[in-house]
């Protein structure tokens, strides 16, 4: 890939990670409220950060931390951006051994139509890579 490549993906990535994200912990946050009644946004967030149920969700907000980060580093390599196109792909992909954030991933998908919808903005965007 060359580095033009990686800028152009990264650049149409970010806002479809952003949208996945917020439908995940909408779905998530929705499922929490059901079981132990409703919270607070900041006491939510305590709960996301301290949760051992959610650690799952901690390689997606990492990589989309990367993703702005490498955007806004003037300083960033072509490795770098390579590295982080990687990183996205290796989210969604069951050949990275390890993948936490893959297997709940795959179950909330199947039952939950906002996070559906907010994949389909991904999908075509991986399978540009091809």
């Amino acid at each position: 890939m060359n580095d033009q490549r990686a800028i152009q993906f990264l650049g149409e990535i970010r806002k479809p990670l952003l949208v996945l994200h917020k439908a995940i912990l909408d779905h998530e946050r929705t499922l929490y409220e059901k079981e132990f009644g409703p919270v607070t946004p900041a006491a939510f967030l305590q709960v996301l950060i301290n949760g051992s149920g959610f650690r799952w969700l901690s390689p997606l907000s990492a990589v989309i931390a990367n993703v702005d980060e490498i955007l806004d580093d003037d300083k960033a390599t072509s490795a770098d951006r390579v590295a982080a196109v990687e990183s996205v792909v290796g989210l969604f992909s069951e050949d990275v051994p390890g993948n936490l954030f893959l297997p709940r991933y795959r179950q909330i998908l199947q039952h939950d139509p906002g996070i559906l919808h907010a994949h389909g903005g991904i999908a075509p965007i991986l399978k540009s890579l091809e």
